[in-house]
């Protein structure tokens, strides 16, 4: 299993730093790759060195469908192997009309990704989910080659198993996003990987068992520094990984 960092995680970095310090930051942690969360100003061209320098791959990158097509040269230079929507208001899967408007955008742009190859999915929080609602699988299922990149924080907000459900998700679930939450998950500080609420040693067994090749770290708020974080989740998810 491959271990890459979801940028958004390092946007306080970024904003002191720069791009470079948070990319280094993310390879001397031992990392393989990162998921891309906007592309801090720089251009496809002045990007993909940096990637080269620090031995980082570009398994992915949330991208927002308005933004789809201004990033496409990025997803092209950079080699970026799969692309997820990261939001969308839950109005949209409610109503009708605006669910079948954001569908027909999905469509064009898988259209598109698969003619270079690039899976394409979609990325949940914790409002596809309320009222009793399964708004992801409703979205799955109205396009079939859409994918999910879980994300086990929110699931466990939503009051799923999340374990459970990536077996509801089976043969479509392409990622994994590894959040860890504390007990009052919106409140307190995300801790290490591993020593949280999520059933993290389920959910890494559970990868394994649908052969999800990499896991994607995101943190949304620090119990300690980026880089300690960084380095001593990464230990944990390597041992919950065997």
């Amino acid at each position: 299993m491959k271990f890459a960092v979801q940028l958004y995680s390092l946007r306080e970095l970024a904003a002191r730093e720069g791009a470079e310090a948070v990319l280094r930051t993310v390879s001397e942690a031992g990392y393989d790759g990162v998921e891309f969360a906007g592309f801090y100003d720089k251009t496809p061209e002045g990007m993909s060195p940096l990637l080269k320098k620090y031995k980082l791959e570009a398994v992915s990158a949330h991208i927002g469908t308005d933004a789809m097509e201004a990033s496409m040269p990025f997803v092209d230079e950079l080699k970026i192997g799969s692309v997820f929507v990261p939001w969308t208001d839950r109005s949209v899967f409610d109503d009708p009309e605006k669910f079948d408007a954001f569908c027909k955008k999905l469509e064009s742009i898988y259209a598109q990704l698969h003619e270079k190859g690039i899976v394409f999915g979609y990325h949940n929080h914790a409002h596809e989910f309320e009222g009793g609602k399964d708004r992801l699988f409703q979205l799955l299922e109205a396009e079939p080659f859409m994918k999910s990149e879980l994300d086990v924080f929110w699931a466990t907000v939503a009051g799923l198993n999340p374990v459970e459900y990536m077996k509801k998700l089976k043969g479509r679930l392409a990622f994994v996003h590894i959040k860890e939450a504390a007990k009052d998950a919106l409140k307190e500080a995300q801790p290490f990987v591993g020593e949280g609420v999520v059933d993290m040693k389920g959910v890494f067994d559970e990868m394994k068992a649908q052969g999800i090749g990499w896991a994607v770290l995101e943190v949304e708020q620090y119990p300690c520094g980026e880089a300690e974080y960084l380095v001593r989740s990464l230990e944990n998810m390597k041992k919950l990984s065997k």
